[in-house]
C-alpha cells in the first residue's frame, strides 16, 4: 500500500492496548470539548482588558441618566487608529462567500477538525485498522455536541458563550460536515480493507456492517439535503429530512458497535432535551391574519395566552409558527416580531411577505374571517444577547423590505426611552421598500408613536419608479400618491413626510459617511435586516471605517446560512 499504514497482525496483548487507545482517545476528543468555551471566555477577557486600557487613555463623558461605575462595565470598547482587535475581528466575521458562513466560523471549526485529525492518528503507528477505527469513535464523540448545538434555548453553551443559538447554528452546521467527513473516511477505510483482503462479499451481509452503511447513507443523505439549493427548493423536504435521519442515525450506531454506546447515550438525552424544549416553549393560540391593503404583504395579530406573556420579549427578536393540523405540528419558519413591547400591547404582530410554503398556507387562512389556530414557538434570536443600544454613541439602522420587522422595533424602542427622559444616541434609521403600500404598516406605527409627525431620522427609499444618488425627496404630487397608498395613513404631516419618504435606492456610502464622520472616538451601532445584496453592500461601507479604527457593533440578521 502507498499509505503509512499496513494491515497487521496483533496477538491478543496488542489487540486490549489498541482497544484500550480508542476508548481513551475517543474520552479525550469529548472532554476536550470544555476547552471551547474556557478559550472563548479568554478571548472575551483580553477584549475586556483591551478596551479598558484603551479607555484609561481616551476621555468619555458619562451620560446623566447612568452611574459612572456601572456605566464602566456597559460601555463597549472604544477603537483608535491602533485597534488591532476590532480589524481582526472584524475581518475573521467577513463571509466565505454568498450562503456560506464567515471566515470565523471555518477558521474555528477547520482549527478543531485539525485537533480531531491530529487525535485520529495519535499513537496508532502504522496499524491500518487502528487509524480506521480511530475515525469513527472521534466522530461519534462528537455527536453529543453536534445535538446540543441544536438547542434552541436550555443550552449551556448559549450561557457559557452568550451567544444565541441564530449565531450558533452556522458552527452546528459545519460540525456536522466535520463529522460527516470523518464517518465517511472511517466506512472508506473499511471497505478498502474487505476489498483488498477479499472480504467483501462476506462482510457485506453482516449485520454491524450493514448498520454502517445504514448510519453513513443516513448521515449523507442529512448533509445533501441541508445544501442550500435543496432548502431553496423545499424547505419542508429539508426539515422533514434532518428531522427523521437525525433520529434514525442514533439507534442505528446504537446497534452498530458497542463502543461507541456512551456517545449516542449521551446525543440521545440530548435529543429528548430538545423535543421536550420545543415542545415547553411552545403554545396556541388563535391568530387574526389579513393582508395589507395593496400589497402581498399579511398581518399576523396573536393575542397573548397566559403561556405567552409569561415569556421574556426583547425588540428585535422572532417566534417560529405552526399548524396543529399537520403532521407532526410541522413549525418551521422564523418571523421577526414587529411590536417592541408585546406584553404592553397584549397582542404579538407579525408582518411577512406570502410568497411560498408556509406562507402561502398563512395567505391562503387570510381569506377566512374566523381567526385562525397556530402553534406558536419562541421567542428566540441573537437580540437576546445583544449590549444596551442606548450605550452607543450612533446608532444605524438599515432594513429592506420586511427587514423592517426587526430594525424597526428596536429603533421604536429607542424612541419610547428618549420619550421618558433617557438619553439616547444618534440615531439613523433606512428602510427600503418596492412601494409606498409596502411601508405603511411601519410609517403609521412610527407616526401614531410620534404624535403624528415622522422623525427626522428616519428616511423611506421608494424604488418602484427607480432613482439615483442619495434619493429625491418626494414631492406633492408623491406626496398624495403615498396617503392614496395608505402610507401616512392621514396621521402625518405632508412637511414631515416631504423629508422622510424619498424616491429611488438610498446611496449607501453618502449615509454610512454621514454617520461616521464625527468624532472618532463614537461607538457606533450598525444593524442590518434585508437582501443578501443589501447587507454586503452595508458592510462594505461600514468596512472603510472599521480599517481606520473605528469600533463598530456590526449585526446583520438573516436566517439562511
Amino acid at each position: 500500500m502507498g499509505l503509512p499504514y499496513h494491515f497487521v497482525s496483533l496477538d491478543e496483548e496488542q489487540q486490549v492496548r489498541r482497544r484500550q487507545l480508542l476508548d481513551g482517545y475517543g474520552h479525550f476528543a469529548q472532554l476536550s470539548i470544555l476547552l471551547l468555551p474556557l478559550i472563548y471566555q479568554l478571548g472575551l477577557g483580553v477584549r475586556l482588558l483591551i478596551g479598558r486600557l484603551q479607555r484609561r487613555n481616551t476621555y468619555q463623558p458619562v451620560k446623566e441618566h447612568q452611574s459612572p461605575v456601572a456605566s464602566g462595565f456597559k460601555q463597549p470598547a472604544i477603537g483608535g487608529t491602533g485597534n488591532v482587535w476590532a480589524k481582526l475581528r472584524w475581518a475573521l466575521d467577513e463571509p466565505v462567500a454568498e450562503g456560506w458562513g464567515t471566515r470565523k466560523e471555518w477558521f474555528a471549526v477547520g482549527l478543531w477538525g485539525a485537533w480531531l485529525l491530529l487525535l485520529v492518528v495519535k499513537d496508532t503507528g502504522d496499524d491500518y485498522l487502528h487509524v480506521t477505527r480511530r475515525f469513527g469513535i472521534i466522530a461519534a464523540s462528537q455527536l453529543p455536541l453536534h445535538y446540543m448545538l441544536a438547542l434552541k434555548s436550555w443550552s449551556p453553551i448559549h450561557y457559557l458563550t452568550r451567544l444565541s443559538h441564530e449565531s450558533l447554528n452556522p458552527y452546528h452546521r459545519l460540525l456536522g460536515r466535520l463529522i460527516i467527513t470523518l464517518m465517511a473516511c472511517h466506512a472508506s477505510l473499511y471497505l478498502n480493507f474487505y476489498v483488498q483482503n477479499g472480504l467483501l462479499l462476506k462482510r457485506i451481509k453482516d449485520w454491524d456492517v450493514i448498520l454502517g452503511l445504514m448510519a453513513i447513507s443516513s448521515a449523507l443523505l442529512i448533509s445533501t439535503t441541508a445544501l442550500a439549493r435543496v432548502r431553496d427548493w423545499s424547505y419542508r423536504v429539508f426539515f422533514y429530512a434532518h428531522v427523521v435521519l437525525s433520529v434514525v442515525l442514533l439507534p442505528v450506531l446504537f446497534l452498530h458497535v458497542s463502543h461507541l454506546r456512551v456517545y449516542i447515550l449521551e446525543a440521545a438525552a440530548i435529543y429528548a432535551v430538545l423535543i421536550l424544549q420545543r415542545n415547553v416553549d411552545q403554545s396556541s393560540a388563535q391568530a387574526t391574519i389579513k393582508f395589507l391593503p395593496g400589497t402581498n404583504l399579511l398581518s399576523i395579530t396573536i393575542p397573548l395566552s397566559k403561556s405567552l406573556v409569561k415569556r421574556t420579549y426583547k425588540p428585535g427578536m422572532h417566534i417560529y409558527l405552526g399548524f396543529p393540523s399537520l403532521p407532526q405540528k410541522l413549525r418551521i419558519n422564523p418571523f421577526s416580531i414587529a411590536n417592541p413591547r408585546p406584553y404592553e400591547d397584549k397582542n404579538i404582530h407579525l408582518v411577512a411577505r406570502a410568497l411560498g410554503g408556509t406562507t402561502a398556507m398563512l395567505a391562503d387562512l387570510a381569506t377566512k374571517p374566523q381567526p385562525t389556530p397556530l402553534l406558536i414557538e419562541g421567542p428566540y434570536g441573537s437580540a437576546s444577547y445583544f449590549p444596551d443600544l442606548a450605550n452607543y454613541d450612533r446608532v444605524l439602522f438599515v432594513a429592506g423590505g420586511v427587514g423592517a420587522t426587526f430594525t424597526l422595533p428596536m429603533y421604536r424602542n429607542l424612541l419610547r426611552r428618549s420619550a421618558a427622559g433617557e438619553q439616547i444616541p444618534a440615531v439613523k434609521f433606512i428602510w427600503t421598500v418596492r412601494s409606498g403600500a409596502d411601508a405603511a404598516w411601519g410609517i403609521r406605527q412610527l407616526s401614531e408613536q410620534c404624535e403624528g409627525s415622522l422623525p427626522t431620522e428616519c428616511e423611506v427609499f421608494v424604488t418602484r419608479k427607480g432613482g439615483s444618488g442619495r434619493g429625491e425627496a418626494a414631492g406633492a404630487e408623491s406626496i398624495e400618491l403615498q396617503e392614496r397608498e395608505g402610507l401616512l395613513g392621514g396621521s402625518a404631516s405632508k412637511e414631515g413626510a416631504a423629508d422622510a419618504v424619498r424616491r429611488g435606492k438610498p446611496n449607501l456610502r453618502v449615509i454610512i459617511d454621514e454617520v461616521f464622520s464625527h468624532d472618532s472616538s463614537d461607538r457606533t451601532a450598525v444593524l442590518v435586516c434585508g437582501p443578501s445584496g443589501m447587507g454586503a453592500s452595508v458592510r462594505r461601507e461600514v468596512g472603510r471605517w472599521v480599517w481606520r479604527g473605528r469600533e463598530v457593533f456590526w449585526h446583520l440578521e438573516e436566517f439562511g446560512w
